[in-house]
C-alpha cells in the first residue's frame, strides 16, 4: 500500500474506535490493582493479601504507565488499548504483498474492532504477534530479539505463547546445537536466556510475592472442576457462536491457516501450526464467555500470513477477495460500518449458551461516545458505581460480591471484597465450582465455607470444615505472612509441590 492508502486506512481505523470504543468490568479488576500499585499498597486487589487476579502482567504495566499521569482508569485502559492498536493496524497497513486486504479484513473483522478498544490485553497480543512475524519470517533476527519478542508475548497473556511454540521449538535446536561437534553453543544459549531474562524475571517475582508461578485466574478457571468433554463441548459452541456472529473472522482464521499449510515455506507453516495450537487450546477450555475475544490473535497471525501469500495473486483475484471480504464482514451482527446504538445488550440465545457479545452489552454503559471529561462510568443508572461508593463509605472491612471488576475500583482499598467467581480470591479458586444450577464458562461460582467470611473479619481462623482450615493456614502464610520468613517459603515449596493437595480432596 502507498502512503496515502495507508493514510486512509488508518483514518478509517481511528474513525472505528472512536465509534466502538467501550471497556468491560474485567479491565477493572486489573485496574483496582494498578490502582493500589499506584498509591503504595502494592500489586494487590485486596491490599490484606498478594494475590494476581490478572492474567496479563505486561498489559497490566502498560496500564499503570497510561494511569500514573491520568489517574482515570476509564482514559487509561482506552489510551493503552489505542497506542498498541494503531500501531499494528499501520504495521499491518505496511507490509509487503497483499496489504489491502490485510486491512480490510481487520476493519471488517467484528471481533478484531471489539477488542482493540476494550481494556484488555489483546491490542498488546496483537502488537506482539506482528513483531514476530516481522522478526521470524521477514527480516529473520537473532536469537535474542526472537526470544525476547517470545517471552514479551508469554509476560502479555501466558497461553498466547502457543503462538509462538513451534517456531521456537524448530529454531532454538538449530542455534543451541553444533552438529559438527556436537556441543551446546554457549553464545546462541546465552542470548536465548537473556531474551526470555523478563519472563524468568516475572516468575521469579511471581512465585516470591504471590506464592505461585501462575496467576490465581488459573485455578478460578481451569481448576473449576468442570468435566473436560464438558468443556470441549462449550469449546464447540464458542466456535459456532463466532461463526453466526462474525462469520469472516473465523473464515479467515481457517483460510490462512490454510493457506500457509499448502503454499508456504517452512516458517509460514509453523506459524500456522502455532495458531492451531492456540486454537486447539481454547476449544479444550470452553472458550469464554466473551464472544470472539480469543479468535483476535489467530486472525491476525492469518491476516499477515495472507498478505505475504497472496502477494503474487491477480488483479481479478485480488478484487474478488476484496469483494469476498466486504460481503462477509456485512453479515456480521452488527456490521461494524453501520453500528448502532440501540442493538440488544443480550438475547435469550445468550443466556443458553453463556456466550455475550460484550461490546453490546457494556456499550450504552462504556462506549467512549457518552464519556464527558469527569463524568464517572459507568454512564447509565446500572448501579455499580454507586454501590461500590456505597461499601467504600459504609464503613464494612469486608464483603461478598460478584462482578466484582467496577464494584470493587471504586470500593477502594479498604474493603476487602470476597470474590465469589474467585478471580481475585485464592481459598475459593481452588475449590470446586458450585455447578447444580448450571454453570456459564468464566463464571464459576463458589460456595463461600462455612467461617471463611468470620475469618477474615476477625483475623482468626473459624473455618468449620478441619481440613479445609488447616489448608488456609497455609494459604494465609503465603498470601499473608512476611514475604522473607522461612516458614513462609517453605508454604511455597509445599504448595507448588501438592503436598497440601490431600486437605483440599479432603474436604470436598
Amino acid at each position: 500500500m502507498n502512503r496515502r492508502s495507508i493514510l486512509i486506512a488508518l483514518a478509517a481505523f481511528l474513525l472505528l474506535f472512536l465509534r466502538t470504543a467501550w471497556v468491560g468490568d474485567d479491565v477493572y479488576i486489573t485496574l483496582r490493582a494498578v490502582d493500589n500499585f499506584v498509591n503504595g499498597y502494592g500489586l494487590t486487589w485486596n491490599v490484606a493479601e498478594r494475590v494476581q487476579p490478572y492474567t496479563h502482567p505486561l498489559w497490566m504495566f502498560l496500564l499503570t504507565a497510561f494511569y500514573l499521569p491520568t489517574r482515570d482508569a476509564y482514559l487509561a485502559a482506552l489510551l493503552a488499548s489505542f497506542a498498541a492498536s494503531l500501531l499494528t493496524f499501520w504495521l499491518v497497513a505496511r507490509r509487503d504483498g497483499f496489504a489491502a486486504l490485510g486491512v480490510l479484513i481487520l476493519l471488517f473483522s467484528k471481533a478484531f474492532v471489539d477488542y482493540s478498544a476494550s481494556g484488555l490485553e489483546n491490542p498488546l497480543t496483537h502488537l506482539l504477534l506482528v513483531l514476530f512475524f516481522i522478526a521470524f519470517i521477514e527480516k529473520p533476527a537473532s536469537t535474542f530479539r526472537l526470544a525476547l519478542i517470545a517471552s514479551l508475548i508469554a509476560l502479555n497473556r501466558q497461553d498466547a505463547i502457543l503462538f509462538v511454540l513451534p517456531a521456537l521449538a524448530w529454531l532454538v535446536p538449530q542455534n543451541l546445537f553444533c552438529a559438527a561437534n556436537r556441543k551446546i553453543n554457549l553464545a546462541a544459549l546465552g542470548n536465548l536466556l537473556l531474551g526470555f531474562l523478563p519472563l524468568l524475571l516475572w516468575e521469579v517475582f511471581s512465585l516470591f510475592y504471590y506464592g505461585f508461578p501462575v496467576p490465581n485466574t488459573f485455578y478460578a478457571k481451569l481448576g473449576a472442576g468442570i468435566p473436560k468433554a464438558a468443556l470441549f463441548a462449550q469449546g464447540w459452541v464458542y466456535f459456532l457462536d463466532s461463526l453466526q456472529r462474525d462469520p469472516l473472522t473465523l473464515t479467515f482464521i481457517l483460510a490462512g491457516i490454510l493457506l500457509a499449510l499448502w503454499r508456504g515455506q517452512t516458517r509460514e507453516r509453523l506459524l500456522a501450526l502455532g495458531s492451531v495450537l492456540y486454537l486447539a487450546y481454547v476449544l479444550s477450555i470452553g472458550g469464554d464467555f466473551m464472544s470472539g475475544r480469543f479468535f483476535t490473535a489467530s486472525l491476525l497471525v492469518s491476516v499477515l500470513l495472507l498478505i505475504r501469500l497472496l502477494r503474487g495473486l491477480s488483479p481479478r483475484g485480488k478484487t474478488a477477495a476484496l469483494a469476498v471480504t466486504v460481503i462477509l464482514g456485512l453479515f456480521a451482527a452488527p456490521p461494524n460500518f453501520i453500528l448502532t446504538t440501540d442493538q440488544p445488550r443480550f438475547t435469550e440465545r445468550d443466556l443458553v449458551t453463556g456466550i455475550n457479545d460484550e461490546r453490546a452489552f457494556y456499550y450504552p454503559i462504556s462506549g467512549l461516545m457518552n464519556y464527558r471529561p469527569g463524568k464517572q462510568i459507568p454512564f447509565s443508572g446500572e448501579g455499580w458505581v454507586e454501590h461500590g461508593y456505597a461499601l467504600r463509605e459504609s464503613g464494612k472491612a469486608v464483603v461478598v460480591e460478584k462482578n466484582v471488576g467496577f464494584i470493587g475500583y471504586f470500593a477502594g482499598p479498604r474493603v476487602f471484597i470476597v470474590d465469589r467467581y474467585a478471580l481475585a480470591d485464592p481459598l475459593l479458586a481452588r475449590l470446586p465450582a458450585q455447578t447444580s444450577g448450571g454453570w456459564r464458562i468464566g463464571h464459576f461460582e463458589r460456595d463461600v465455607p462455612a467461617g471463611y467470611i468470620q475469618t477474615l473479619r476477625t483475623g482468626v481462623n473459624q473455618i468449620q470444615d478441619p481440613n479445609l482450615a488447616e489448608f488456609y493456614d497455609a494459604l494465609a502464610l503465603i498470601t499473608r505472612g512476611p514475604l522473607l520468613s522461612r516458614e513462609r517459603l517453605a508454604a511455597i515449596w509445599k504448595m507448588n509441590t501438592g503436598q497440601f493437595d490431600d486437605l483440599l480432596e479432603a474436604a470436598r
